[in-house]
């Protein structure tokens, strides 16, 4: 269980944290990683996760575009199914879950959310130029789990149904 954390356009997020003293209270025993997009929290528990985001509130609502929740490698949970999840404690998400977004993250903080089934992978992995490893290898635990592209990142994001009919 890890905490993404999306920043909004224009906001060096981790610099943010870091300036807040509250803030750097909450995650820096975590190890939190400093991403083009915001930061990379190491969380072990899903009620840590959660935990900590509460604690974060004030400032996710100031400095991110959003939060997700990585479950496993490569797939994420809106802060609204892992909540739902949590409260009635049970395992209704299962590997056939039919509310899945693909998030085109820029590294300008910019977010786009398309519905799984309507998102052509080809099309957009021809307009980008994929990326090679970092030379410095701080975001090699991060980078594992989405695709990233010079421009960006692609998430697979797990969600509620009226999130995924909003989109």
């Amino acid at each position: 269980m890890n905490l993404l954390l999306i920043s909004r356009p224009g906001v060096q997020l981790f610099r943010a944290l870091h300036e807040s003293e509250t803030a750097w209270d909450a995650i820096r025993f975590y190890g939190p990683i400093s991403l083009s997009i915001g930061v990379y929290i190491p969380i072990s528990t899903l009620a840590g996760a959660l935990s900590l985001a509460s604690d974060l509130k004030y400032f996710l609502r100031k400095y991110t575009a959003d939060h997700l929740f990585q479950i496993r490698p490569g797939v994420y949970y809106t802060a609204a199914l892992i909540r739902s999840k949590y409260l009635n404690r049970n395992n209704e998400v299962s590997e056939d879950w039919a509310f899945r977004l693909i998030y085109w993250v820029e590294n300008l903080g910019q977010v786009t959310r398309f519905r799984f089934d309507d998102w052509n992978s080809e099309e957009v992995l021809y307009n980008q130029i994929p990326c090679g490893e970092s030379e410095e290898g701080i975001q090699s635990d991060a980078r594992n789990t989405e695709i990233e592209f010079q421009g960006g990142y692609l998430l697979e994001v797990w969600c509620t149904k009226p999130e995924y009919e909003i989109v």
